[in-house]
């Protein structure tokens, strides 16, 4: 394990990894139709024969329809070149900040699913274009107190046009951000403050929060896209049986072969173990990047309704980890460009 951290990856191998995984992508692309099941295309038919066959200015708003008007202004063509274009983003983005070879392991294995989920008209791409919006801010020279109230906004935005639970995503993120701005005494306080705060919310919010799961299940039994589904552990009743009902969730997304021993969910776990442990040994816990993975993975655990919906859902987010800086020892330290020693202490007024 030592060793996958410590070993460094040359400019060069990154450049032919990105080529391979672009290649495969075009392939997946193009030949998806002939080796994935019907399931995986649901979302897109449903979009597509919104657009078709609805009047979208007078149809009900939802998440579906949302994104059903904005493929219908830019377009069929336009539409497809914007789920390769993001697709070939995310790919140059983590093959360029893959530094280390757990980097790079996690990269094949992650844009393996991402390929395969996001190369079709989907809710997803949107989601995927917002989160490289987040790791371009990410990457300016601004304040993590900045960053992060960009990318707040840029999720309450999209809560507001899209999907609403969003909206609970970006405050998520910004107690985080608190939270992990604080010491001592004052993180102590602000964490029961939010307890408590959690504990005063009206037990009908966590109910609709949890129950979500049950409800998008209750009619799928026996369906083609129904083995990896589950319920919750216990019975929606306000804020008391959400710990439990997203540690169970949580439990079955990492441990999903000790329920079921199949290639889907061997593949699942261990992209999701290696994302934490990406994520943790880059030891910066208090990077937006880093608050932006974990509150998306928290808000996933209380309604995502099967192990197939929370890997898609995954994959639109998981890559941001590249965009976490490494803190280690200078020797260590992965950079893109080296920093000659004059310009040393300009590059620290801005850090």
């Amino acid at each position: 394990m030592k060793k996958l951290y410590s070993t460094r990856i040359n400019p060069e191998m990154r450049v032919i990894c990105a080529i391979f995984l672009l290649l495969l992508s075009g392939l997946i692309y193009f030949y998806q139709r002939v080796f994935l099941p019907d399931y995986f295309f649901i979302d897109e038919k449903t979009i597509t024969d919104l657009i078709r066959y609805t009047d979208l200015d007078i149809s009900l708003q939802d998440s579906f329809t949302s994104t059903a008007m904005v493929y219908a202004v830019i377009g069929p063509e336009w539409s497809q070149i914007l789920l390769l274009l993001a697709t070939g983003a995310v790919i140059v983005y983590v093959c360029k900040r893959s530094y280390r070879l757990i980097d790079l392991l996690f990269a094949f294995l992650l844009m393996l699913s991402f390929a395969l989920f996001n190369l079709k008209l989907s809710k997803e791409v949107i989601v995927i274009v917002l989160n490289l919006v987040a790791c371009s801010v990410c990457a300016m020279q601004l304040s993590n107190r900045k960053k992060m109230m960009i990318i707040v906004s840029l999720y309450l935005l999209y809560a507001w046009k899209f999907r609403v639970y969003y909206a609970v995503i970006a405050v998520l993120m910004l107690a985080l951000h608190v939270v992990a701005g604080s010491r001592g005494k004052l993180r102590v306080c602000l964490i029961v403050g939010m307890l408590l705060l959690c504990c005063a919310i009206p037990g009908d919010f966590w109910d609709q929060l949890q129950q979500a799961r049950d409800v998008a299940n209750a009619n799928r039994e026996g369906l083609s896209d129904s083995k990896t589904m589950f319920t919750n552990f216990l019975a929606p009743s306000g804020v008391l049986t959400v710990l439990p009902n997203a540690l169970f969730a949580a439990m079955r997304f990492y441990f999903a072969p000790l329920f079921s021993v199949r290639a889907q969910e061997i593949i699942l776990s261990s992209t999701l173990w290696l994302l934490t442990l990406v994520m943790f040994k880059r030891g910066n816990r208090s990077h937006p990047l880093f608050l932006l993975v974990a509150a998306n993975f928290v808000i996933q655990t209380f309604f995502e309704p099967d192990l197939g919906s929370f890997f898609r859902h995954l994959s639109a987010y998981a890559f941001c980890v590249f965009g976490i800086r490494y803190l280690a020892p200078d020797d260590e330290n992965p950079s893109p460009e080296p920093i000659a020693p004059g310009q040393a202490a300009f590059t620290r007024r801005f850090e």
